[in-house]
């Protein structure tokens, strides 16, 4: 079932941020083409460097530094479930489905089933919080147009560790601040090939 993100099964996830204008960084978007395939940029300097950052870092991140980045391109499957010991913070540029999940659900063993996810419409212009562990995984373009959605995180989140010694306790960290657990569809290197279910999405 899709739902809409302002409906109330979405307050277990996060909340949708009404207070905080963005169009500073949608505007920026707007002159970004969806990527032909997949893009992902964890921070991007001009986005950063303007003023709304540090509206950003203030209200949102108790003065945390912040990077900005976004996802652009065209994606129809679960490949892969993430989440976060911060909160972060998804503004979409396009119209787009998102995915979310709690990781409570993960079961002992690591793995996760894609049927505990619930999927939502997120109109364009939309800035959605999500809580502190919560599963998400890339949104999902409705139109063959594609999708770009801004992603703001504590700095260094996802980017790769420097050293890093894998236990059975930790086999989900796949980098800085993020837990993967991925479909063995999806062929990331490195990733716990833990999600099993349905990888078809919208």
């Amino acid at each position: 079932m899709l739902r809409y993100i302002f409906e109330p099964e979405f307050k277990k996830y996060g909340n949708v941020i009404e207070n905080v204008d963005f169009s500073e960084l949608t505007q920026y978007m707007d002159s970004v083409p969806p990527a032909k395939y997949f893009e992902e940029q964890l921070s991007v300097k001009e986005m950063e460097d303007l003023p709304v950052c540090h509206k950003i870092q203030c209200e949102l991140f108790h003065e945390l530094p912040v990077q900005i980045g976004y996802l652009s391109g065209h994606n129809h499957r679960i490949h892969g479930v993430e989440y976060h010991h911060s909160k972060v913070v998804h503004i979409a540029a396009t119209d787009c489905v998102m995915y979310f999940g709690l990781s409570e659900d993960i079961e002992p063993n690591g793995e996760y089933h894609t049927s505990k996810m619930e999927a939502f419409f997120v109109p364009k212009g939309t800035a959605v919080e999500l809580n502190c562990g919560v599963l998400h995984c890339t949104p999902c373009n409705i139109n063959g147009y594609g999708l770009k959605v801004i992603c703001i995180a504590p700095k260094h989140t996802s980017e790769p560790f420097r050293q890093k010694v894998q236990t059975e306790k930790d086999k989900i960290l796949y980098a800085r601040n993020k837990w993967l657990i991925a479909h063995k569809e999806s062929e990331i290197p490195g990733a716990f090939y833990g999600l099993k279910g349905e990888t078809e999405a919208v």
